[in-house]
């Protein structure tokens, strides 16, 4: 799915929109993460009325703590691949001709800022703001997203 701009259905905001997701992705697998990692240092009261059964002591804790160790890695692969979307997509943004096109796609697909926020900080209606995201797209997709054949 990622960096395949070879895909012909690929749209330039679908290209543009991978940057949230592989970040939003992130974020729900620390949160996760973090949630294992509480669970793990909870310690649970203990039933001293039931009838005694044995177990393997530690055997959750250490299959927790290798689960802990694999989500990490699995986390900072994502973290990698991410940086390097993210460079790889504001570097094609920044070879847009109109500067005001530059602005507008790395606001709204770096920053994940809305338009009503675009269009504030740019200093421009919100229709105009509009209006130039829609050229900014098509220049892309014709720029980046295009068969060169």
């Amino acid at each position: 799915m990622y960096q395949d701009k070879e895909d012909k259905d690929l749209t330039a905001k679908e290209y543009l929109r991978e940057i949230r997701i592989l970040d939003k992705r992130i974020d729900q697998k620390q949160r996760e993460f973090d949630t294992l990692k509480r669970g793990r240092t909870y310690v649970g009261g203990m039933d001293y009325s039931q009838e005694r059964v044995q177990t393997s002591a530690g055997q959750g804790f250490v299959g927790l703590s290798d689960k802990l160790v694999d989500m990490q890695r699995e986390i900072n692969r994502d973290i990698d691949q991410f940086n390097d979307i993210r460079h790889a997509r504001i570097n094609q943004i920044q070879q847009l001709s109109r500067i005001d096109y530059m602005d507008i796609l790395f606001r709204r697909y770096v920053q994940y800022q809305s338009f009503e926020e675009i269009s504030s900080d740019m200093e421009m209606s919100y229709y105009w703001t509009c209006h130039l995201h829609g050229e900014a797209l098509k220049e892309f997709s014709e720029k980046f997203l295009k068969d060169s054949n």
